[in-house]
């Protein structure tokens, strides 16, 4: 898998105790969503192993819990 397939997974994201990041697990896989200095940079960045994405808007199936 590549960082732009999970675009289209359901995700839940949960906060972590930098309020910049946030965190879920996909087959036993760390995956890491980063907030960023918007509208300076693009909104998130998504991270996959090592493979990064910027992401401007979230895909509907991914729910962030607050």
């Amino acid at each position: 898998m590549t960082a732009n397939d999970f675009l289209s997974v359901h995700l839940n994201w949960k906060p972590n105790k930098d309020t910049r990041f946030y965190y879920c697990y996909f087959n036993d896989v760390l995956l890491l969503l980063r907030m960023n200095n918007f509208p300076d940079e693009p909104l998130y960045t998504f991270i996959y192993l090592l493979d990064i994405i910027d992401i401007e808007d979230l895909p509907s199936n991914w729910e962030i819990e607050h």
